[in-house]
């Protein structure tokens, strides 16, 4: 497929200073549509040196190419942002590995939105401060958390909680000191409240890949140096 540069640069969307690259199989004639109907300027991906989004067209793509083409981006060192067709919901799921799915046809302005976020937060992960535990971000300046390149919605006491314990890994904090820091000293809750914040907390940003927080028996609890 070759992409022509079209149209010129839309300064409503935010991304007149942002290269896009499209890998796609076959006319694309849905990405192609949306993209100018965004003014969204792009280019195919082999023909751009460094773009700043990946743009990984699956949505016309028969399931042995839409495969070896998420095979292709895989290695990008650029987001990936995977279209799909609606009928791929519910069929293999190929775009994995992307850091983000649209399906095709998209509103108007979606995709713009989702790159602006996509690299807002990249950029977050750049700031100083930001704690970074595996694939796990924690952004003190934003209050944001993310596992796997997706937020995770925490509540205050979850957050605080989760800051200090990954800004100290492998120091145990015992449920008094935790009360204490959290929840501060005219709190007069019990010990209890710990493990019920802490169980929600794991619920959030642990699965059978992750495990971040340990107990100590009759301590308390640490994050995992």
């Amino acid at each position: 497929m070759v992409v022509r540069r079209e149209p010129a640069p839309n300064p409503a969307t935010g991304l007149e200073h942002v290269r896009i690259g499209v890998v796609s199989d076959g006319p694309g004639r849905d990405v192609a549509e949306c993209l100018r109907r965004e003014g969204v300027p792009y280019e195919r991906a082999d023909d751009l040196d460094a773009p700043d989004v990946l743009l990984l067209d699956l949505a016309g793509a028969e399931p042995r190419r839409a495969e070896a083409l998420a095979r292709s981006a895989a290695s990008a060192r650029a987001p990936v942002i995977a279209v799909i067709a609606p009928e791929s919901l519910e069929g293999p799921d190929y775009a994995a590995k992307a850091d983000d799915v649209i399906v095709a046809p998209w509103p108007l302005g979606e995709l713009a939105l989702r790159v602006r976020r996509r690299l807002a937060r990249d950029s977050a992960d750049e700031e100083p401060g930001v704690i970074r535990v595996e694939d796990l971000v924690i952004n003190p300046n934003r209050y944001d958390v993310y596992l796997a390149g997706k937020p995770v919605l925490l509540t205050f006491k979850e957050y605080e909680l989760l800051k200090l314990l990954a800004s100290t890994p492998g120091r145990v904090y015992s449920r008094e000191a935790l009360l204490e820091q959290v929840w501060g000293y005219q709190y007069f809750g019990g010990t209890r409240t710990v493990d019920v914040h802490i169980r929600r907390l794991r619920s959030k940003i642990e699965d059978a890949n992750h495990t971040f927080i340990d107990t100590v028996w009759n301590v308390g609890y640490r994050f995992r140096g």
